[in-house]
């Protein structure tokens, strides 16, 4: 880990005493300059946290537990202006490094300049708890809580603008954070989502789901409706049948205040189609991009095969741009 250069204060009260010798004088003349150059620096910059660019594993304690999360400071952060944020969650299985790879994201986090967290889940295989699924084994963490540590711990240690803060997760990962954004929409401006659910049946008929949302947040959703893991939406066959992508997108809709009917665009090829709800309050839209050959994977991503390309598309790249157009404006 690299470590931050000192700081050395200044005492302004040093100028009020008599110099007495050359070497006073030089000290003085020095304390000048560093006033001087201090004055002319970008305003807000000295009081933006040290971090040195780099990848990092860091370590924090929430909720009682011992956490880890890779955190990443791109090139571009001198201190002289806050970045944005991206929190990334991986899926049930998968590890902080595996999707910070085979995403993209940490890549596109160097070449775009912005920070990006990627924690790690607890279990083993390792997981989420997202309220209405707990896959992480007999310590039931508050994982939704964990990633709202967690944004506040990186604002400490990297300039991060409170208004450009976002979350992405795939699949177990993706149902995190359709919580956090419902919960934390104080902290998160938008949200994106592949191949996740807002909630999953439960006993006597019931669906158990995220909660009201307590702020209006933008949300991106991509699902395949070749999904064998988790469901697009009622009529498909997968492993878990919950609220599928075009009710999770309406349930947001309705969340946000997007008043009248969406809008339908599809691509030349007809693969993709992208349902978008626009006009929510504070700003915020909702869109569905609805992949019809795509299955339970990270669209352009890369996999075991190597890089995926039936979809045409690349999901880092789709939710980075959302991002970028939608930070918090309320």
């Amino acid at each position: 880990m690299l470590t931050p250069p000192l700081a050395i204060p200044v005492n302004p009260r040093t100028f009020g005493r008599r110099v007495v010798s050359l070497r006073g004088v030089a000290s003085l003349f020095l304390c000048a300059f560093v006033f001087s150059a201090n004055a002319l620096a970008p305003q807000g910059s000295s009081q933006l946290p040290p971090k040195s660019p780099g990848r990092y594993l860091e370590r924090m304690s929430s909720g009682g537990l011992n956490r880890q999360y890779v955190l990443r400071v791109p090139s571009a952060y001198n201190r002289s202006r806050p970045l944005p944020l991206v929190v990334l969650l991986h899926g049930w299985t998968g590890t902080a490094a595996a999707i910070e790879s085979h995403t993209g994201f940490g890549d596109k986090a160097e070449r775009e300049g912005f920070v990006l967290a990627v924690p790690e889940g607890l279990g083993r295989p390792q997981a989420w708890n997202v309220g209405f699924l707990d896959l992480t084994g007999n310590q039931h963490p508050n994982d939704a809580a964990f990633v709202a540590d967690l944004i506040d711990q990186v604002k400490k240690e990297v300039g991060i603008d409170p208004n450009r803060v976002f979350v992405a997760g795939h699949s177990n990962g993706a149902m995190l954070a359709h919580l956090v954004g419902a919960k934390y929409g104080d902290r998160v401006a938008a949200i994106g989502v592949v191949a996740g659910t807002i909630g999953l049946p439960s006993s006597q008929l019931r669906v158990k789901s995220i909660p009201p949302a307590v702020r209006p947040v933008s949300v991106m959703i991509l699902h395949g409706r070749k999904d064998g893991m988790v469901a697009y939406d009622s009529r498909a066959q997968a492993l878990l049948m919950g609220i599928g992508a075009p009710r999770s997108a309406q349930w947001w809709a309705q969340a946000d205040g997007c008043p009248g009917q969406p809008t339908l665009s599809v691509s030349p090829d007809h693969n993709v189609e992208l349902t978008r709800y626009a006009g929510g309050r504070e700003n915020t839209e909702v869109q569905l991009m609805t992949i019809n050959n795509g299955i339970h994977d990270w669209p352009g991503g890369s996999n075991e095969l190597g890089r995926e390309r039936t979809t045409h598309i690349s999901a880092t790249d789709v939710l980075w741009d959302f991002f970028v157009k939608h930070p918090r404006r309320g």
